[in-house]
């Protein structure tokens, strides 16, 4: 296998330098008087923290309560300053968040509750009243916020043709979150429908941008589709480059291929649209970290490319997430290149940005890495010169968990 990824390294493009980032003591997030519990980072398109101007709000699922609920915590600019916690899902049980700014000092958070959907506003009050979006069989939600105040929310829904995706724009009216339209399937199917974990994005013009996870084809592809406002989506575009094996007779030619899983979405303020996801297309190292770029608007999107560097080649990379900024992105996840022999090595946070058309090297996040796992990461920009990360911590992989959040300061 050393060999196998060693080849593969030398084909891999050059980074450029890794961006210096200065990062902040983290802070815990963790429920200082509970019990030992596990957290989740784990929502459809990662969105889990969201910088506005009074603050940044992240948003998880523990079960430090005894069942499985929805929270989210405010953490203000000045890092000396008290943090607000707000437990959000009222039901049984509640899943998956996402979150993102909805204004100035407000944001908007979505998550499935009770096999619905449910959103509700946070801002100086606290969390304003629960709106359900989707009726019972629904999952998987995810949102995306525009530059010019747009929001809207895409889920997964249970129906007679199988699992397909329903987006929809939404509005505040005060306190409350109201759909501003009937949901719209984004790719209808009448057989083999199998839609699952949406990443959603804005275009500079208003148009919304959906990729998801795909088993039309009896294994996972990507797709993604677009819409103008007010308008239709168009049909659906393959995102990855589809790897088939040769003919295989025990399968009668199904033409699998190789794995690709949670695909992210996010735009830049200068209108750039790009997408990652994990693709298993070198077998020597498992899932990686690939991507592609859309200049017009996600109407379509380039050529696939590869986002890490070449010392994770030997290693499989996990729960990556995506950010815009003003003119920069930045990919994170979690990898064990720091001792990719050691079998008891459980995973650092990995990140690296894009300027000008290239990733840069990786950086070992040095406040998210070294023993026990560090991992599930999520991360937003702040313009290019700020970066918003959260994460989970464990002694190891079967131990209880503890939730941080730090910022960082572009230094180069």
């Amino acid at each position: 296998m050393k060999r196998l990824a060693a080849l593969f390294a030398l084909a891999l493009p050059l980074a450029v330098g890794a961006t210096d980032w200065r990062f902040e003591p983290p802070q815990e997030l963790t429920a200082k008087d509970a019990e030992p519990h596990f957290h989740h980072l784990d929502g459809a398109g990662r969105r889990h923290v969201a910088p506005a101007s009074d603050g940044v709000a992240v948003a998880w699922e523990d079960d430090h309560t005894g069942s499985p609920q929805v929270y989210v915590a405010i953490m203000p600019r000045d890092p000396s300053g008290p943090s607000a916690h707000y437990q959000l899902s009222d039901g049984e049980e509640g899943y998956e968040p996402a979150v993102v700014a909805a204004g100035p000092g407000r944001w908007l958070a979505a998550w499935e509750q009770d096999e619905r959907v449910a959103a509700r506003i946070i801002d100086a009050q606290g969390p304003g009243p629960i709106t359900l979006l989707a009726k019972s069989g629904a999952r998987q939600v995810t949102l995306a916020e525009g530059n010019d105040g747009q929001l809207a929310a895409v889920w997964a829904q249970s129906g007679a043709a199988g699992q397909l995706l329903e987006a929809a724009t939404l509005r505040i009216a005060g306190r409350k979150v109201e759909l501003a339209e009937s949901p719209q399937q984004v790719a209808p199917l009448k057989s083999h429908a199998y839609q699952g974990y949406p990443a959603a994005t804005w275009a500079a013009d208003g148009r919304l941008v959906v990729a998801w996870e795909d088993r039309r084809a009896g294994h996972t592809r990507l797709y993604y589709s677009s819409r103008e406002p007010g308008g239709p989506f168009v049909p659906e575009h393959e995102l990855n480059e589809h790897n088939a094996p040769p003919p295989d007779e025990t399968y009668d030619d199904v033409g699998l291929g190789s794995g690709v899983m949670r695909v992210m979405l996010a735009h830049n303020a200068a209108g750039e649209i790009r997408a990652i996801w994990l693709d298993k297309r070198n077998p020597a190292s498992g899932y990686a970290v690939w991507g592609a770029a859309s200049s017009d608007g996600g109407r379509s999107f380039g050529k696939n490319v590869i986002v890490q560097d070449e010392q994770g080649s030997a290693v499989p990379q996990w729960h990556a997430a995506l950010a815009g900024g003003r003119n920069a992105f930045a990919a994170v996840w979690d990898d064990t290149r720091e001792a990719w022999e050691d079998e008891t090595d459980t995973g650092d946070v990995i990140l690296s940005t894009l300027d000008k058309d290239v990733w840069s090297a990786d950086l070992v996040v040095p406040v998210a890495s070294g023993d026990g796992y560090q991992g599930s990461p999520a991360v937003a920009l702040e313009g290019d010169d700020t970066l918003d990360l959260v994460w989970i911590a464990r002694k190891d992989l079967n131990a209880p968990t503890r939730l941080f959040y730090a910022r960082a300061h572009r230094t180069d």
